[in-house]
């Protein structure tokens, strides 16, 4: 499944696409589309969806940070119904508006046999409505509406171990004209704080330092801007010291912000911050990281999203890393189980299967046209159909009934109706008549084993040089068997007498091939009317085989 994830920046669109499958994801792209001066946000939108090589199945954004809240409430139950009443009547008494004005929605964090540990997430319904019209009318309409919050929590809890979560971690998402600390404790969003701070800031201040345009100032930030630390502030020059003055004098701004956050944290979470995390263009600025890690004492370093989020190995440069750090958490908020845990402010009546329901029938006027012709041609083609059918079947049962008469020669109305109203009893007729008409066949028809047949072929066979008379010759079917059927059953016996004893076995020979399975008798000397001569009888029995009755 391919699913987008889109951060509506105040100087870029930036969006990340992911491939997720059966539990595993990868990134497969990210895009980004700089805004300028005079292009829409339809524009904008539509030109960084027109980069994209596939249509997302899947795409999710978020809420600024400014128009949502959230708490982390203690409720002592288990049970789901319990707890979504339970929600609802918490709400009621911490939201500073009005509960029938908002939507919300929540995720279990953790559970034990105390209780459970719910997040929950609450917005104004104008905030989702607007958020909504906007996006549809860049022509997207994504299935999920997060809060940065959510999405932060779940790529800390992918990047960071547990055990660096035991102390709390700040997030801060330093964008071009607002910055976003996101608090990290156990797993679990402690609080987000937003002020309107940014690189337009420090470009402002280069602006009004050198006195030229905003973007000289911007060029010059982009080239040479540096905040310089105390290792290195005897190896710069006093023009490289002057213009890391310059910026500092803006980025006091940030350090006094995340002073209150450290002081919001120990208020929350009774804990100092363990660990700052640098994303977001600005955070590109060379020295930063050290610049704030001397002023505020707490270890600083940036934040590598999609170099860490990436199972493939892939390691992204630092400005994609930092740039696409809230594009990246969206898209990972929707793979595996984060998915079916992931906050959502489109549910109920902001579903979007429920607002595509809407169906506009001036558009589907010309479809619904086409359909209605396609099932007209359809309807026509088989009325045309059954009629060619039933002309073809009357014709056929016409033929069959002519058929059936001249075959069975004298057959009454009745009969035929009852032959073509039932098929299976006219076949078996038909079988029978067959069976009748063979059996007479063979009955009236020639011998195909005709005895005489028989003999001839033996005459054919005896030598010339063999002096024999036969005396006996019989050859047919046995008469207790049947006539019909019983051809296989044919035998023959031939008795001889033979003038030469030593003639007996070239006779043997020369009939053995028309005789299968041939017996002989004894051979017997019997006397004749002349006395001055001796003849030797022998007799010859078998079945005789299909080529003895060639003629």
């Amino acid at each position: 499944m391919r699913i987008l994830g889109i951060d509506f920046g105040s100087s870029s669109i930036k969006a990340v696409e992911m491939d997720s499958a059966f539990g595993r994801y990868d990134i497969h792209d990210y895009h980004e589309h700089t805004l300028t001066p005079g292009e829409s946000f339809e524009e904008s939108v539509g030109l960084l969806m027109k980069s994209l090589t596939k249509a997302p199945d899947r795409m999710i954004v978020s809420l600024p940070t400014g128009q949502s809240t959230f708490r982390n409430l203690v409720l002592p139950t288990r049970d789901k119904k319990a707890i979504q009443a339970g929600v609802g009547f918490e709400l009621d008494d911490e939201l500073p508006f009005p509960i029938e004005d908002c939507t919300y929605d929540f995720a279990v964090l953790t559970q034990s046999k105390q209780g459970s540990v719910i997040h929950v997430a609450a917005t104004l319904k104008r905030h989702v409505i607007s958020a909504i019209e906007l996006c549809q009318k860049a022509q997207i309409d994504p299935e999920v509406m997060t809060t940065e919050a959510w999405a932060y929590r779940t790529l800390l809890n992918r990047v960071l171990g547990t055990q660096s979560q035991e102390a709390p971690v700040l997030l801060a998402q330093l964008g071009h004209e607002k910055s976003t600390f996101y608090l990290h404790w156990r797993g679990a969003p402690a609080l987000t704080h937003e002020i309107p701070w940014g690189g337009r800031e420090l470009t402002a201040a280069i602006c009004s330092q050198y006195g030229i345009t905003l973007e000289q100032a911007e060029g010059a930030k982009l080239d040479r801007g540096f905040v310089s630390t105390s290792d290195i502030q005897s190896d710069i020059t006093p023009e490289q010291s002057e213009f890391s003055e310059c910026l500092e004098k803006s980025l006091q701004t940030l350090i006094v912000e995340l002073k209150q956050v450290e002081l919001m944290c120990r208020s929350v979470t009774r804990h100092s911050i363990h660990a700052i995390y640098l994303a977001g263009g600005t955070s590109l600025l060379p020295g930063l990281g050290g610049w704030i890690e001397e002023r505020v004492k707490t270890p600083t370093r940036p934040l590598l999203a999609l170099s860490s989020m990436t199972s493939s190995g892939v390691t992204y440069s630092d400005q994609t890393d930092a740039r696409f750090l809230l594009a990246a958490s969206l898209t990972l908020s929707q793979v595996g189980s984060d998915r079916t845990q992931c906050l959502n402010f489109r549910k109920k009546k902001f579903v979007k299967e429920n607002r595509s329901r809407e169906i506009n029938f001036t558009a589907l006027k010309k479809p619904l046209l086409a359909v209605g012709m396609v099932f007209f041609c359809l309807f026509l083609s088989l009325i045309v159909q059954s009629s060619v059918h039933r002309s073809q079947l009357k014709t056929v049962n016409t033929q069959l009934e002519r058929s059936v008469r001249s075959f069975f020669g004298q057959i009454s109305s009745g009969g035929l109706r009852a032959y073509m109203s039932n098929t299976n009893v006219l076949r078996t007729s038909i079988n029978k008549e067959l069976i009748k008409q063979r059996e007479l066949s063979r009955l009236f028809g020639p011998n195909s084993r005709s005895p005489i047949d028989f003999l001839n072929s033996l005459s054919s066979v005896i030598p010339k040089d063999v002096t024999v008379d036969l005396v006996q010759f019989q050859s047919g079917i046995p008469p207790s068997d049947s006539f019909v059927g019983s051809e296989q059953n044919t035998t023959s016996s031939l008795t001889f007498l033979v003038t030469n004893p030593q003639s007996i076995e070239k006779l043997a020979n020369s009939i053995n091939g028309k005789i299968n399975h041939m017996q002989r008798s004894k051979t017997e000397e019997v006397a004749t009317a002349e006395a001055i001569s001796k003849k030797w009888k022998i007799t010859f029995s078998g079945k005789p085989t299909e080529d003895s009755y060639v003629k």
